[in-house]
């Protein structure tokens, strides 16, 4: 067991916290090569805003969290706008650095927050061990690949700390926004956050709606609903290599394919069938890890003609050709076959994230029916997250409700691989809010190749 404590800061007392400390800002910098880097040439600074390991309870314990800020012009200074890029797992104390050219003169009126949230980046990380990615998220195509994926999330399970972990949560971090709000000395914040940091925004607006400012959430999911319930989108996985499958089909002279969506699926089809392990580059990657490969070029249409070469690229090792990846999915096997604390540590926030939610089962015989069921419809993208049927660790609070009159600005694609339907059902609930869709594959659509979700955007938060 690689880690059976947390590192944590001492106790500080009640009465020594009972107003936050003001920030004290440094270069944001630690070492070479990371995001500290991009930041200081972005004129950031950074600092530490020290919060309850358990916000329920805030005379225990605490952790520290990482927290990065770009200055507003004080002649335009509207507030400030804390951001997300999503996750679970990931750190955000260099997102600001990334938005700060899409937001154009909007940034000139918020100071940019960043933050790491508990126990990714800088902020507390935790140790399950060194593991990849391949480890954990794996697909179970056979009984063989089932049976190994339980030895590997039971072994992985097992050398996670045991102290602490339950303290995970999206919840969690959403009083972790609030605090670095009270730290800034702010009355109320702004927001933009994709994906799981969409669902992070709209926590906090249910749980803090009187200090919401300006609110953007990009390709939410279904809050209320168990992330048991959010990882089965393996439908709409299938329903964008079938699209994306027409578009190669058009293009046979260049790709040489298939001549039609099906003879494509059907070539893919047989290779998952087939159960080999293919030599793509010094790599090797088996039937549990193919969808995964598959799936890594699908969310966004403007990945088509990388997806069309690491077809070709699959299609090449099954026949026994050589087959060297291009250099975005050698960049890709790189991360998902890569042993580095930097994957350790993402891997391990992002199950401990995911499992702490009640809604998964901890009878493999659920998954294994459930997986069984899936294939129906999902026969090259059904999917058993594993880690989560040894997890123990789960959060005690009852559910979350979404109502409230919040003013909210949600922005999705029609065809994201989360479906639409969620962020529709999102704005039913919320009278105050706005829902703008674009007709587009792709997840996250505040981006500069969705200029009208763009305008949309810095419209809203700029008004």
């Amino acid at each position: 067991m690689a880690a059976l404590l947390l590192l944590l800061p001492a106790v500080v007392p009640l009465e020594a916290r009972a107003a936050p400390a003001e920030p004290t800002w440094q270069d944001c910098r630690t070492g070479s090569g990371d995001a500290g880097a991009e930041l200081d040439a972005a004129d950031a600074t950074c600092t530490t805003v020290r919060v309850p390991l358990d916000p329920l309870r805030p005379d225990g314990r605490t952790i520290d969290l990482a927290v990065s800020r770009i200055k507003a012009d004080p002649a335009k200074r509207r507030g400030v706008l804390l951001v997300n890029p999503g996750g679970p797992g990931g750190p955000g104390i260099g997102y600001p650095a990334e938005l700060k050219g899409l937001l154009g003169e909007v940034a000139a009126q918020y100071d940019l927050i960043g933050f790491d949230p508990r126990f990714t980046g800088r902020s507390a990380p935790i140790d399950c061990g060194p593991v990849r990615l391949a480890d954990v998220f794996r697909s179970s195509p056979t009984a063989a690949d089932f049976q190994a994926s339980s030895r590997n999330a039971a072994r992985f399970v097992a050398g996670c700390p045991r102290d602490g972990l339950r303290h995970a949560s999206i919840r969690n971090t959403a009083r972790d926004m609030d605090a670095i709000r009270a730290a800034l000395g702010e009355e109320k914040i702004s927001y933009y956050g994709v994906s799981w940091g969409a669902d992070l925004g709209v926590v906090y607006s249910q749980l803090f709606p009187s200090r919401v400012d300006r609110m953007v959430v990009d390709s939410v999911t279904d809050v209320e609903g168990s992330e048991y319930h959010h990882l089965a989108t393996g439908e709409q996985s299938e329903a964008a290599f079938d699209e994306w499958a027409a578009w190669a089909a058009w293009r046979d002279d260049t790709y040489h394919l298939g001549r039609s969506g099906l003879q494509i699926r059907t070539a893919v089809t047989r290779v998952l069938r087939q159960r080999k392990t293919l030599a793509i580059g010094d790599y090797r990657v088996d039937s549990a890890a193919l969808p995964w490969l598959l799936q890594s070029a699908l969310g966004d249409e403007s990945d088509r003609d990388l997806m069309a070469r690491n077809v070709r690229t699959v299609l090449d090792a099954a026949a026994g050709r050589r087959a060297e990846p291009s250099e975005e999915l050698a960049g890709w096997l790189a991360q998902y076959y890569g042993t580095v604390p930097m994957i350790s540590q993402f891997v391990a926030a992002s199950v401990a994230y995911t499992c702490n939610d009640r809604g998964w089962p901890s009878d493999l015989a659920a998954y294994r029916r459930d997986l069984r069921n899936a294939r129906d419809t999902q026969p090259l993208f059904a999917m058993a997250f594993l880690p989560c049927a040894y997890w123990t660790q789960h959060t005690t609070e009852p559910d979350l409700a979404i109502g409230n009159n919040v003013s909210m600005l949600i922005v999705q694609a029609e065809r994201d691989n989360i479906p639409v339907r969620w962020a529709r059902a999102l704005h039913q609930k919320l009278p105050n809010s706005t829902l703008k869709t674009v007709d587009r594959r792709a997840h996250g659509v505040y981006d500069e190749r969705v200029p009208s979700m763009v305008a949309a955007v810095n419209e809203y938060l700029g008004g």
